[in-house]
């Protein structure tokens, strides 16, 4: 006899919306990261872009997860009760929400280190004190927690005794920490694209992560689909199959990964084909999110 469990009842408009938006600011702070801790200086407009995507979209979070609890004005309790600070290992929650007030806090350092580097801060009292701080030590606090709020959110999945997340224990939370990459590779190539920089070794270099990112995300898929059996069935073939195939699987990774692919062979890639591509990437994150989400709940 199989087991009834009770869907938590998230709606994928504040749930999957705050795991999207989480996972594009770590990715981008992640590939920050490599390159500060790694990149040539030819690089370091490369990581500022990235940077500057990180902080902003880390602010998106913390709305959309209060918004979905069921008192949103207490959510304070998560790192306060009264007289004590709140903080319960046995708890994901509590656990994810520190982890992103860290990340944020490392995001912020980032953030605000380039605008005083690039002279967009003009008045910066803190300015000698704060370029103390070593760069590359919050780059690398900054990508691990973060990358620990990107995966976090599917190991919360996978940790849900619902049949499909239970049942993909713990591929969710790889596949979230990939797409997360993918989708964070893909929000800074529309700002190269935007700044018409589609070219040259900056874009290779990032369109070279996003297609590694973007295969073994294909190949995680799959083998989800597959461990998870019969309890994937609403989501390959009941009423949330055409949002997985089509939106995640074709428009979000397949079509992207062919274009990317194409564009590499030419030696050059086309301003639009670019756009397509990185618009297509950020769409197939935040469906893969929703899909998995609407469908574990079924």
């Amino acid at each position: 006899m199989a087991l009834e469990t009770q869907p938590p009842g998230w709606e994928w408009y504040f749930v999957a919306l705050y795991f999207f938006v989480a996972g594009v600011s770590a990715g981008a702070f992640f590939i920050g990261s490599l390159i500060e801790l790694f990149g040539a200086d030819q690089y370091h407009g490369l990581s500022r872009i990235a940077y500057y995507l990180a902080f902003p979209l880390i602010l998106l979070a913390p709305p959309l997860l209060i918004a979905d609890l069921g008192q949103p004005v207490r959510f304070w309790h998560l790192f306060f009760y009264p007289g004590r600070l709140s903080f319960n290992l046995q708890s994901p929650l509590s656990v994810g929400s520190w982890a992103l007030l860290v990340y944020g806090a490392f995001a912020f350092l980032a953030f605000l280190d380039n605008l005083v580097e690039g002279g967009h801060l003009k008045f910066a009292p803190f300015a000698k004190l704060y370029n103390r701080v070593p760069r590359k030590l919050y780059a690398l606090a900054g990508s691990l927690t973060g990358f620990f709020v990107a995966g976090y959110t599917g190991v919360l999945l996978n940790l849900t005794a619902r049949p499909l997340w239970a049942a993909t224990d713990p591929l969710l939370g790889m596949l979230f920490i990939v797409s997360a990459g993918s989708t964070g590779a893909a929000a800074i190539a529309l700002v190269l694209a935007a700044r018409r920089q589609v070219s040259g070794a900056h874009y290779a270099q990032l369109e070279g992560y996003d297609q590694l990112a973007m295969i073994v995300e294909v190949v995680l898929i799959a083998v989800a689909v597959v461990v998870a059996g019969p309890f994937s069935a609403p989501l390959i073939s009941g009423a949330v199959a055409p949002l997985f195939w089509v939106g995640v699987v074709a428009l979000g990774l397949l079509i992207p990964l062919g274009l990317s692919l194409y564009a590499g062979r030419r030696g050059q890639a086309h301003l639009s084909l670019a756009v397509l591509a990185a618009l297509l990437v950020l769409l197939g994150g935040a469906l893969l999110r929703i899909s998995l989400v609407v469908a574990g709940q079924v």
